[in-house]
């Protein structure tokens, strides 16, 4: 279980650094920032960089980059609820 779920956060740590290169490729610098720090601020940056990444996903092509994200967040939170219920 441990592994997986390795393998899925590096997979979405790939799939922010892309959204958040997307944004500075766009012009969109002040944002990207924004999510830079804000990671690093109770992880803040990350949810932002995800709606807003959604939010763009059409206008900058990476629809198949967001579903991926939200592939690996979806299989994130299965682990931890697995692993909840497997400690009882």
């Amino acid at each position: 279980l441990q592994g997986i779920s390795v393998v899925v956060g590096l997979v979405s740590l790939l799939c922010y650094l892309y959204v958040i290169y997307t944004m500075f490729n766009n012009a969109e610098s002040v944002i990207g920032i924004v999510c830079l720090v804000g990671a690093c601020v109770l992880g803040l940056g990350v949810i932002v960089a995800f709606i807003y990444g959604w939010i763009k996903a059409w206008e900058w092509e990476i629809v198949p980059v967001m579903g991926f994200w939200s592939g690996c967040m979806a299989v994130q939170i299965i682990l931890a609820i697995l692993r909840v219920l497997i400690s009882g």
